[in-house]
């Protein structure tokens, strides 16, 4: 079968224009399983002659002329990379992203499209399965992935989610898709900081830079300190008592679950205010000392805070690294000249 295709050029050359008309022949010969057979959807030809015709305004396959070219044969997806972090949804969820499927030509049979990830506990689909038609064909259909919210300090992860197509249409393009998605971990470590220091830390700044030099801050990560100051208002938990109302520059993340720095003892995952609810499962520390908090046991800033950790002929409030309960983060008041831990959060 022979099918042509003219296209009309006008030329400048001097002051004369030319007009030529050149015409483009396609040979096609329907003979089955041919690799230059451009009515086999397998071959080469096929795609080569469906792009060329699509280019061209034409919307019309020559082999297949009661059925529709939108775009490339086959499935098709919006986007094939997706980022989501386990953060900014609730204990369970993270973050949704939504793709959108759609077919590139009318198919003469239904196909069905299957949703296949490769790790279903970090990621989940809207749907398993989606069927397209001849009068749904080219509408676009909803694909939202979300992320699972674990308890497990994984650091990002990376899963294929692969788009399987089947149909009883021979003719039509079944090729898989994939869609690589990336997970942001929400789960951190705290620590307390390896030396004691004087209440006069350098403010909070001074402090998160302490926080940023010790060792067991995680190598491209930020920490910072937990630390109130009710001197500055540079940083606060909370306004009201056990509520975390009013925070500014707050270091704990929402139903985000912290470990003590081995990675595996977990001390706490906190609400969705960012504060935990004592008693926790870990102390922060394995052992009892003393660590500059300026907060009070309920998670409002105690008054107590060496003049936003600048002087040391004042006080501060403390609490017990080795406790469980409220205490770790609020029992008494020390003088600032006193050298006390402070504890670090990984950001």
């Amino acid at each position: 079968m022979i099918e042509s295709i003219s296209l009309l050029f006008i030329f400048r050359k001097s002051n004369r224009f030319l007009l030529c008309t050149l015409s483009i022949l396609f040979l096609f010969s329907c003979e089955s399983e041919t690799f230059n057979n451009a009515c086999d959807t397998k071959s080469k030809s096929y795609f080569e002659t469906s792009i060329l015709a699509a280019s061209l305004g034409e919307k019309r396959h020559p082999c297949y002329p009661d059925f529709t070219i939108v775009s490339q044969p086959g499935l098709n997806v919006t986007s094939q990379f997706v980022s989501l972090t386990e953060a900014g949804g609730n204990a369970s969820v993270g973050t949704s992203s939504t793709v959108q499927l759609y077919l590139g030509s009318e198919p003469k049979e239904n196909v069905n499209i299957q949703v296949i990830v490769s790790n279903g506990s970090y990621v989940t689909p809207s749907q398993t399965s989606y069927t397209f038609t001849k009068t749904n064909w080219s509408t676009l259909q909803n694909l939202t992935l979300t992320a699972m919210n674990d308890t497990i300090i994984n650091g990002t992860r990376t899963i294929t989610v692969r788009l399987v197509p089947s149909s009883t249409d021979s003719s039509f393009r079944l090729e898989e898709r994939m869609i690589q998605v990336e997970i942001t971990d929400n789960d951190k470590i705290i620590f307390i900081t390896s030396v004691g220091r004087l209440g006069t830390l350098g403010g909070i700044s001074g402090a998160d830079n302490i926080c940023q030099s010790e060792a067991n801050c995680p190598v491209g990560k930020i920490c910072k300190a937990m630390l109130g100051d009710s001197f500055n208002s540079l940083r606060r938990a909370s306004v009201t008592a056990n509520v975390g109302d009013g925070q500014i520059d707050w270091v704990l993340k929402p139903f985000a679950s912290y470990y003590r720095s081995n990675r595996t003892d977990l001390i706490g995952t906190t609400t969705s205010a960012s504060l935990f609810t004592f008693n926790l499962t870990f102390a922060i520390s394995g052992s009892s000392s003393t660590a500059w908090t300026g907060l009070s046991s309920d998670w409002t800033n105690n008054v107590n805070s060496c003049t936003g950790w600048t002087s040391s002929g004042v006080f501060g409030y403390a609490g017990d690294t080795g406790s469980n309960t409220s205490t770790s983060i609020g029992f008494n008041s020390f003088g600032c000249a006193t050298s006390l831990l402070h504890y670090c959060v990984e950001q």
